[in-house]
Parts: C-alpha cells; sequence; structure tokens
C-alpha cells in the first residue's frame, strides 16, 4: 500500500538533519509554510466540535490534501476522520477522501498488531505474577473509541510495581525485547527488528516504530519538581478494571483515567494533540451505560492526591470541543489552583492552536514556575542531564537544541524546547 501522488516522499533521516542546518529542527515539513499547516488544524478542530455535538459533519475539511494530511498527522486525527468518512459521518473531497484512507488503513494494521503484541506481553507477565497496568492507547482505543484504529498510538504503556521489575525485565526477554531509551521511571522495550525511525512523516505507517513502555510510577514533575503529581500513590487504596483484551491485565477507573490523561496532556502544549482533547471528551461521554460521569470521586480524588493545580489546560480544550462537558464548579476549582501564567496562556488558545511542534516560547517553557525559586529550580534541573543518557550524550543533545534555539530567534521564530522523541506524530 502506497500513499497518493499528492503526499511527498519523505526521507526522514535527511529531513532532520535539513532542518536543524536550515535553524527549524522542528519543523520538518518543507513543502508546507507552518500558516497552511495551522489552517488546516483549526478545520479539524470544527470537525471535532460538530461530531461531539451532532454526531455528524459537513465541514469539508481544509481543501489542500497535502497540510492537511500532515495536520492530521502532528494531531493524531487522520485514521480518525478517515473512519467517519466510511461511516458517512463526514464529507469532504475525494483527494481529501483517498489521503485519510490511507490514514486509517495503515493504523488498522498497526493496531491490531499492537493489540496482539500487548495482549501477549499482558499475558506472559501474569503468568509470573506481575499485574501489570494497561495505561493510555492500549486502554481508550479498544473502550471509548468506535473501534481501536482510530486512535494513533506510538507505544504499548504498561505500568508495574517496582518490586516486579527484574521479573518483568526477564520475561520482555525472553519474548525477545531488548531494552532501548529510558526516561524518568520509564524503560523502553523494543524487538531488534522494530524500525527506529518513521517511514514518512505524513502519516503514521503501519511499520513505524513501536515499543513497550515499561513504567514503575505515574509521576508527573513540574517546575524543576516544585509541582509533583504522584498518581501511582493512590494505587494501592483504589479497586482497578480489568483489561477485557488478556486475563491478567488491569486498568484505572473511569476517575483516575481522566486524572491521567488531563495532566498527561496538561504538562505542556506539546501533548495537547486534538486527538488527545478529543479522547478525554469521549471518556467523560461514554460510561459504560450509566447515567453521568462521576465527578464526586474524580473530586475526591483529586483533593487526595492534590491533582487540582495540573488539570486546567486539558480540562479547557475539552470544554471548548463540547462546551458544557465539564461542570462549574469542576472548572472552577482546576482554575483556581493553576499558577497564574498556565492559565493565562491556556486561555489565549483555541484547541487547534495550543498544540504546536515542539517548540514554546519562554513563558510557556517556565509557565509552571509561579515564583523566581521554582524557575530557579526548574532551570537548573534541565542543565542536568537525563539519566538515561551519559553526559557527553545530554550535552550534545543540549547543545544542538541551543543551536536551533539561536537560528530560530535570528529568524524571528519562536525558540525551540527539548521535547523528547520527535519521531512519531503527537498521539
Amino acid at each position: 500500500m502506497t500513499a497518493p501522488f499528492p503526499l511527498p516522499n519523505i526521507d526522514v533521516d535527511q529531513r532532520f538533519k535539513d532542518a536543524m542546518r536550515a535553524g527549524s529542527p522542528d519543523w520538518l515539513w518543507f513543502e508546507l509554510p507552518e500558516a497552511r499547516w495551522a489552517e488546516a488544524t483549526e478545520t479539524i478542530e470544527a470537525v471535532l466540535r460538530e461530531m461531539l455535538t451532532f454526531g455528524r459533519s459537513d465541514d469539508k475539511l481544509f481543501d489542500d490534501p497535502i497540510a492537511l494530511s500532515i495536520a492530521c498527522y502532528t494531531s493524531g486525527t487522520g485514521p480518525l476522520l478517515g473512519s467517519w468518512i466510511e461511516q458517512g459521518k463526514l464529507t469532504t473531497t475525494a483527494q481529501n477522501a483517498e489521503i485519510l484512507r490511507i490514514h486509517l488503513d495503515h493504523n488498522r494494521m498497526r493496531m491490531a498488531r499492537l493489540t496482539t503484541w500487548a495482549s501477549e506481553a499482558v499475558d506472559a507477565l501474569s503468568a509470573v505474577g506481575a499485574i501489570p497496568i494497561v495505561m493510555k492507547g492500549m486502554h481508550t482505543a479498544h473502550h471509548y473509541f468506535d473501534e481501536p484504529g482510530q486512535r494513533v498510538a506510538s507505544d504499548i504503556d504498561l505500568l508495574v510495581r517496582p518490586d516486579e521489575l527484574p521479573i518483568v525485565a526477564g520475561v520482555l526477554t525472553e519474548l525477545n525485547y531488548e531494552p532501548r531509551k529510558g526516561s524518568f521511571l520509564q524503560r523502553s522495550w523494543a524487538r531488534p527488528a522494530t524500525a527506529e525511525t518513521p517511514v514518512t512523516l505524513t502519516y503514521v505507517h503501519r511499520d513505524d516504530p513501536w515499543s513497550i513502555d515499561l513504567h514503575e510510577g505515574v509521576v508527573c514533575k513540574l517546575a524543576g519538581g516544585s509541582l509533583v503529581a504522584d498518581i501511582s500513590a493512590l494505587l494501592p487504596t483504589i479497586a482497578l478494571d480489568s483489561w477485557h483484551l488478556s486475563r491478567g491485565g488491569v486498568v484505572f477507573p473511569p476517575p483516575l483515567l481522566l486524572i491521567h490523561l488531563l495532566i498527561h496532556a496538561s504538562r505542556c502544549f506539546v501533548s495537547l494533540t486534538l486527538q488527545r482533547q478529543y479522547e478525554i471528551c469521549l471518556v467523560i461521554r461514554r460510561n459504560d451505560g450509566r447515567e453521568a460521569f462521576d465527578w464526586p470521586a474524580f473530586a475526591e480524588l483529586c483533593d487526595l492526591g492534590g491533582f487540582w493545580p495540573f488539570l486546567y489546560p486539558a480540562l479547557r480544550c475539552a470544554e471548548r470541543l463540547s462546551p458544557n462537558i465539564i461542570p462549574p464548579p469542576i472548572m472552577t476549582r482546576a482554575c483556581a489552583a493553576t499558577p497564574p501564567m498556565v492559565r493565562k496562556l491556556a486561555d489565549a488558545h483555541s484547541s487547534a492552536s495550543i498544540h504546536r511542534i515542539g517548540r514554546w516560547s519562554w513563558g510557556e517553557r517556565f509557565m509552571w514556575a509561579d515564583g523566581t525559586w521554582p524557575r530557579l529550580r526548574q532551570f537548573l534541573e534541565e542543565l542536568a542531564p537525563p539519566e538515561h543518557l551519559n553526559f557527553r550524550e545530554a550535552w550534545r543533545k543540549r547543545f544542538s537544541v541551543l543551536l536551533g534555539s539561536v537560528a530560530a530567534r535570528t529568524k524571528g521564530a519562536r525558540p525551540t524546547a527539548e521535547t523528547g522523541d520527535k519521531t512519531q506524530p503527537m498521539g
């Protein structure tokens, strides 16, 4: 299966090098002015809002197949839109429909494979006594979306207890996985033959990179550790739900799932993709036959974990996509607990404009640091090499980001911020 004619054929490795030399290390699509990408993303936002409100949309989407495809790729919405066209819920031009069919077909195959591998890993881990918690995409894709192929996922997220890590590592090794990159409380495992760079940068390809991301905790640290949200600390007190695709896996119940998704999306605007915003709306609206989402349980967990300061940006975006979806008392409490700069910046954006490709202003970068000491603490923490890189690798990465930032500022663009792996769509 190949992409239709209008989509450019991109040499991904070369494109990263060219982008760095051009002083725009995060904008990889030279065929497309950023303004056209932004316009295309705005039409996707309009479709999502109409689908959440009316269950269908007659918005024709942006009449530029290349811009639309790249906007879908970066926002994680291509397969979702393609599925709605197939269901007759969305109309668009013939060229757009053909391109979105490619997005859907490839992601259907990809998600079918990821589901098989996730089930295999969870079964193997449960067979040795571990109880893996299936998080994010492998949970929501099967439980909240019309079909798993609608949701883009770059990895399989599993949470295990720290004391289970040696056993889990042995099981994954037996399944032909090997440890790859790591980060705070997380280590990625991948099979040797798995691709390390995407096939293209215009849609999620069935053979794009993937991994099992093994977490030993769910902790979000912001402002250099001045703000800490520790979801995993609550787990001993919460009854988990069964992951129906495997006999041994469990998942977060809806109130805790929503908290996790909100914190994960709100921590930086790079994470607030349209797919994640729509996913949050689905979790609130689809309640397994119950009359309404359990907001009292949600509020109780937020009180216990001190999560209120971390929620506002994603809640604000969900409210824009689906007006009145958030009860006013919940929004009021989250707003009051949010650092002023976070609230100001979140309010200044639409659902489409809040997610940008890896670039933050300095205000956005330090928005969670409310005061001089938290800003200094964050600055010093960012100077330290991440635990998964040695000193030389870390400073080489820091230096390349600095060069890109200087070049971008010389051109009048926003400075670049280090955002991790940029070889996958922001889904």
